[in-house]
């Protein structure tokens, strides 16, 4: 058994070093890789305020999307642009279906969405706060009086829909009820809220911290009001008004769209593999609405229109202006960071005020972006997780072709730039993790930047399985990206210590700066370098009975055998535990919507190991009192038992062992 378990273990090590966040946690944009546009993008194609022209663009746009849905493996996309009231382009590019060689159609193909329909659910309650039914600063618990959920009074400010719209709530991050196995395990969105409540870990309005459950929330809220579900208010509240008639929150999608939608790949192995459809638990938090790109034209057409969509009025100008406001700004003294709107993430380029949201499923990824002084709006999506870089490519191509950054680009580190760089070294994670449950291993692993300096005074970050990216100094505490534009910045304590980081293009996340024994680093040498320790206990048990044999020794008492399989046990229960959860993190969505057997008893694991870990505690004080077995052996048997406390103390931070 620990041959295969070493192998296990070796493979895992790899991916550790490789490994990238799983489809429902994509949101560690700073990281984005780059493509060479299609075209020189620096070029102005024309005067200040004058309109894209449609050929010039198509062209530019065919040959960008050839280029990313060959760089990013992605089999099928589509875009669409509107300006001044009018669609200027909608096209498709590559396949919804590759074996049947179905083309992408912007006007036909239904896609996945993800949290790009977030914005669905914050128009709704907009349009509560209209009609008189919803207040922006209420305490949620005000519209949950006949609800299953209530929101705890953690702390004494209570939780608002504008905490909820800015992700400003102080939930920690979670995943239960988010997925399902099969539409026939669908319920009520009150009964999964109730189930599924992440804890309130800080105070509202504090900290921007992104969460799928407040969204959910929010739909629950206004359901609750309107006496009816959040899909059936948003289809004639929404969905009707702007003729967005291939657009649904269905579960399966209507029979009407089947043959219409496209399906979702992966890339393996030099091939597109299609996957099965996800089937989404909380509605409102984005996963399950499907659409065309056509319909989400509509979409932005309504709201760089102020809310007017032809005949139809959905929101009155004043109050998309105020969604479309900064609302929180994570750093004040930083005004060039991008913050949050109400419901809409700020994505401000090149000095362009730019409004949107992007979305992550499994297999689709995409990306709604507003100009709102320019009246343009572009939206893409994708058929593959390839899309998750290519889509913020896009739009900065997009932006730096039509709407170039005048000035200068950044030049040399400045004076002092190494030693100020020096004070900020270390991990950063984002507070978009959980803090209560097996799912702070995603967040742990791939939601942790890690701060360096160069010699010549540049700041890096790196994050796990991404490339390092540098970053020069403008002025003390913020950086702008070399060879780019966006951001960076830090937030100080009184003293002057750094303590939370902020990336400019990445609006809805704060990284909170850990203590060194909390790095990346040092949990990474601990669960795996501590595995391959305890598994050499694994390999002392036989191959110790075999050199007894050999050298013709005596057998051991019966009391130092207890104390070795003690240990050994312990040891096998520990690496067991560690193998479950790195699976279980492989295979994430799967075990957020059916926790596998596997995984049920891996969370049982770590506490029987936690107890022999403490009788071999008791053991190795008894050894070295009686003197069990030769000094090295004892040296042995204690420093495999000091590993097996810090593993499981490890596992205890990563959520995994929760006392």
């Amino acid at each position: 058994m620990t041959l295969p378990l070493l192998r296990t273990l070796t493979v895992l090590t790899l991916v550790l070093a490789v490994a990238s966040t799983p489809a429902l946690a994509s949101l560690a944009v700073a990281t984005q890789s780059q493509v060479v546009p299609a075209a020189d993008p620096l070029v102005p194609l024309q005067a200040d305020g004058d309109p894209v022209d449609a050929d010039e663009f198509e062209t530019w746009l065919d040959a960008t999307m050839a280029d990313q849905l060959q760089a990013y493996h992605v089999p099928g996309a589509a875009v669409v642009l509107v300006q001044d009231g009018d669609v200027v382009l909608s096209k498709g590019y590559g396949y919804a279906d590759i074996e049947s060689e179905t083309p992408v159609d912007a006007d036909e193909t239904v896609f996945g969405v993800g949290s790009t329909s977030k914005l669905v659910t914050w128009t709704a309650v907009m349009q509560g706060v209209e009609d008189g039914k919803l207040e922006l600063d209420r305490d949620v618990n005000d519209y949950l009086t006949e609800s299953p959920v209530t929101v705890p009074d953690t702390y004494a400010t209570p939780i608002t829909l504008e905490h909820l719209g800015t992700h400003t709530a102080g939930y920690e991050d979670s995943f239960g009820g988010t997925l399902v196995d099969d539409p026939s395990d669908l319920r009520p969105l009150g009964a999964v809220l109730a189930e599924n409540q992440p804890n309130r870990v800080r105070p509202p309005g504090v900290e921007v911290s992104y969460s799928n459950y407040g969204a959910g929330l929010a739909g629950h809220v206004v359901e609750e009001q309107y006496g009816t579900t959040f899909t059936d208010y948003v289809e004639s509240n929404v969905f009707t008004p702007l003729s967005m008639d291939d657009s649904t929150y269905d579960q399966p999608v209507p029979e009407r769209l089947q043959s219409r939608l496209s399906k979702g790949y992966t890339y393996q192995n030099g091939e597109f593999v299609p996957q099965e459809p996800q089937i989404w638990g909380i509605a409102p938090q984005g996963g399950a609405m499907r659409s065309t790109p056509a319909d989400m034209g509509n979409f932005m057409l309504a709201y760089l229109d102020e809310g007017q969509f032809g005949t139809e009025r959905i929101l009155e100008a004043e109050t998309v202006r105020e969604m479309h406001r900064q609302h929180v700004s994570k750093t004040p003294d930083v005004p060039e960071l991008n913050g949050m709107a109400y419901g809409f993430i700020e994505m401000d380029r090149n000095d362009e005020r730019i409004v949107g949201h992007w979305g992550d499923t499994a297999y689709f990824r995409s990306l709604l972006a507003l100009y709102p002084e320019r009246d343009t709006g572009l939206f893409v999506v994708y058929n593959s997780p390839g899309g998750h870089d290519a889509r913020f490519e896009l739009l900065q191509a997009f932006t730096d072709r039509y709407y170039p950054r005048s000035g200068s680009q950044t030049g040399e580190p400045p004076v002092g730039s190494a030693d100020r760089a020096a004070e900020l070294t270390g991990d950063y994670r984002s507070l978009t993790v959980s803090e209560s449950s097996w799912h702070r291993v995603l967040g742990v692993m791939t939601r942790t930047f890690t701060v360096g300096v160069t010699d010549d005074g540049y700041l890096t970050t790196q994050r796990l399985g991404s490339e390092r990216r540098t970053w020069v100094e403008l002025r003390p505490g913020v950086y702008e990206a070399v060879g780019g534009q966006e951001k960076l910045a830090f937030r100080f304590d009184d003293e002057g210590r750094a303590t939370h980081l902020f990336f400019g293009n990445f609006g809805p996340a704060t990284y909170e700066r850990v203590p060194w024994y909390d790095s990346l680093a040092v949990t990474q040498g601990i669960v795996v370098g501590g595995s391959l320790v305890l598994l050499s206990m694994l390999l002392l048990l036989p191959g110790g009975y075999l050199w007894r044999r050999f050298r013709g020794r005596e057998p051991p008492t019966d009391r130092e055998r207890v104390a070795r399989w003690l240990l050994g046990a312990s040891s096998l229960l520990w690496v067991a535990t560690v193998v479950t959860f790195l699976l279980a993190w492989l295979n994430f969505n799967a075990e957020v919507a059916s926790p596998s057997l596997a995984l049920r008893v891996g969370l049982v694991l770590p506490f029987v190991a936690l107890v022999g870990t403490l009788g071999a505690v008791v053991a190795t004080g008894i050894a070295w009192r009686d003197d069990y077995w030769t000094v090295p052996v004892r040296l042995h048997y204690t420093a495999v038992t000091l590993v097996a406390i810090l593993v499981a103390w490890k596992l205890s931070s990563l959520g995994i062992l929760t006392l």
